[in-house]
């Protein structure tokens, strides 16, 4: 590619790296946030717990358990790195803001039916760990409703990107992150590793609301706030009708699970997708 290089003389654009600078380095600053908010419970933890040596074998038993709940991190990520294109591909379009809040609430639904997948069956799931760890699975439904509370707010932070307003990306996820550290620092000493699941909750959450309210000021878009919030009421009705069900039998305890499960699905089948819609499947609906 050298001829691509050469044949031209280098300038150094000022007006245009004080612009990408300006734009970018907030950026930078909410990545390392971001990476510390996942880190830092675990760098905190060792030298504020107590009995040293008891410290690594409850670190051990949250991070065995965290495992399960990253398979929520791991459908925000693919979400990720499928919304950001489109987002800036749609910008300049006149229904963009209908588009980005029809996105925020389908991926609020399908996170909560992951979360109620998980939750359900983690009498299944927690064979992926030794049973020394199973007394940590208590962290499992916190922690992803963490990464739930992350998705949303990346989900959010686009009309920051979009009016060139990248600080407050940089001031939400530090106030997050200072939420996490604190809340690490005093709560580990007393409640052990759920002090640090419950540190992620509260972070990402103030930063999620911080980002909501500040952006409809900023870049206002039309969330459908009704319905998302009958999703959410529905899946944590099902999830607290699962967890209090007085059956010993754990064969008909998934049983009944499955059926909530299949109630949350048909609720999202008869609201947002109708049969009729549906390829393949439409053609033996009758009209």
């Amino acid at each position: 590619m050298w001829k691509e290089l050469v044949g031209f003389r280098y300038v150094l654009d000022r007006e245009l790296l004080r612009r990408m600078l300006h734009y970018s380095f907030p950026i930078l600053i909410l990545g390392i946030a971001g990476i510390l908010n996942q880190v830092a419970d675990k760098i905190i933890f060792p030298f504020v717990y107590p009995d040293k040596a008891e410290a690594t074998i409850q670190l051990g038993i949250y991070g065995a358990a965290s495992k399960i709940a990253m398979i929520m991190a791991m459908l925000t990520q693919a979400f990720r790195f499928a919304y950001e294109p489109f987002v800036f591909s749609k910008s300049k379009e006149k229904d963009s803001r209908e588009m980005y809040a029809k996105a925020m609430k389908f991926f609020i639904i399908f996170t909560l039916l992951a979360f109620l997948a998980v939750m359900f069956y983690l009498d299944i799931l927690r064979y992926i760990l030794g049973r020394d760890y199973w007394v940590g699975l208590k962290v499992v439904p916190i922690v992803m409703a963490a990464e739930m509370f992350m998705g949303i707010y990346f989900n959010l932070s686009f009309w920051y990107k979009l009016i060139d307003e990248t600080k407050w990306g940089a001031y939400f996820s530090l106030v997050g992150c200072s939420i996490i550290i604190l809340i690490n620092i005093f709560l580990i000493p007393v409640f052990s590793y759920m002090a640090c699941a419950w540190a992620g909750f509260a972070g990402y959450g103030v930063a999620m609301l911080l980002s909501y309210f500040v952006g409809q000021k900023k870049y206002p878009i039309n969330y459908d706030l009704k319905a998302i919030g009958k999703y959410v009421a529905l899946a944590l009705i099902l999830y607290l009708v699962s967890v209090y069900l007085p059956i010993q039998n754990i064969f008909l305890l998934l049983g009944i699970r499955t059926l909530l499960l299949l109630l949350f699905v048909a609720y999202i089948v008869k609201t947002d997708f109708p049969l009729k819609q549906i390829p393949v499947i439409n053609r033996y609906i009758k009209k």
